[in-house]
Order: structure tokens, then sequence, then C-alpha cells
């Protein structure tokens, strides 16, 4: 399946299940890039965003939709400027993922959805917030050991996503009437307040490549 390409260069509401703090095995679900979203600071500049979503299939939950119970693996996700900027971080993230530095050609446009159904381990916080909630928060991203590699390879199915979804892959650059409908009303409204500009980068699309434990370097 074809994926559009989205590049990086160098309140309130309901209460839900958190995911536990610890590191987890996670799978990249949704990789969805917000366009330039305006600042809510006159200090600060507006940013080029994306919106990261990774299943955790060792942890299930519950929920209701429409009236009816679902049980799932858990979600959790996290917002990054789109840079690879070394005061970003995005950066860091990506590069403890990876195991390894971006290369200068790397810097000029990595391929963000490269990291779609890419299985990685997570480090996850809970941290409270100015209005006293408590919430789970994605710390970093590491790559995976030896035995879960083994593992993925004895059965490719433990690194694929549940999610009724899918795997999704949105740009307002490229878009796409079918995966928009699936993108939660909040995340379509942010994307429909994003910063309107006359011309913007050249998103093209890419065919998504299986993903290959032979490889030490996941994308």
């Amino acid at each position: 399946m074809a994926y559009p390409s989205i590049k990086a260069s160098s309140k309130g509401g309901k209460d839900f299940e958190l995911v536990p703090p610890g590191i987890h095995l996670a799978i990249c679900q949704s990789v969805v890039h917000l366009g330039i979203q305006p600042s809510n600071n006159a200090k600060f500049p507006d940013k080029d965003q994306v919106y990261l979503r990774f299943e955790i299939p060792g942890v299930k939950v519950k929920w209701e939709k429409k009236g009816e119970v679902h049980e799932g693996s858990a979600m959790i996700s996290t917002f990054f400027t789109l840079s690879l900027n070394e005061k970003s971080n995005l950066r860091p993230f990506l590069v403890g993922w990876r195991g390894k530095e971006f290369t200068p050609a790397e810097e000029d446009g990595f391929e963000v959805a490269s990291i779609i159904g890419k299985v990685c381990q997570l480090s996850v916080i809970h941290e409270k917030g100015s209005d006293g909630k408590v919430r789970a928060k994605i710390q970093g991203a590491f790559g995976l050991i030896q035995e879960q590699k083994d593992r993925l390879r004895a059965d490719p199915t433990l690194g694929q996503v549940t999610s009724p979804d899918g795997l999704i892959v949105y740009t307002p650059e490229a878009h796409d009437p079918v995966v928009w409908d699936k993108l939660p009303e909040w995340l379509q409204k942010k994307i429909d307040g994003r910063v309107k500009t006359a011309a913007g980068p050249d998103y093209v699309n890419q065919s998504q490549k299986q993903p290959d434990y032979d490889d030490d370097i996941p994308f």
C-alpha cells in the first residue's frame, strides 16, 4: 500500500485507563502530519507538527463506543515539531529508536512515514499536569533487544497492529478522504486549524516496506 510522504528536515475530558509506567513493546500505528500549527503565545513561532500514535499489545484496555464495550490493545500518542534540528525533540527520539545518528543526507529530508508499522520499546512515565490530572507520557524510544527480535521473526503477528483502523499515515498535503475519516474529530479540527500557506513541501507517495527484523536498524 502506498503512503503519503511526511519528511522532517535539519484540556479536560473523559478519563481513560493509563498505560502503566515502564518499558513496553510498541508498534507505530499512526503518523499524522498536522501542518503548521499556530502558536498560542506571540513570543513563540508557529510550528510544523506531526502526531505519532503507538499500539501497545501487552496492555489490554476496555472502552465504550456507541453504547458497546470494546476491548483491545492500549494506545499512547505524542506530538513533535517536524524537525531534525539538534535542539528538536523528534531527533533524539528517533536516534534512540534507531540506535544511530542521522547522516547529513538524512537530515536534508528524513522520511518520517518510514516508522509506520515498525516495532520499538517505549519508555512511559506518569506525569501530573497543571490541571492536576495524571497522564501517561512517552519519554523515549529504544530499539529491540535480540530476544524480542527472535520472537518477532518466529511469529511476525506479534509485530502487527490489531486496531480496526489498521496503519494510518496522513498529511494535508496529500489529502486522502478515506484516511481522513479514520482520524478522531479533535485531530481533524487541529489539522483544519493549521496555518495555510501558498506553497509547501513537495510530498510524494511512497510504497510501504514490510518490517524486516533481520535489519538491526528499523528505518
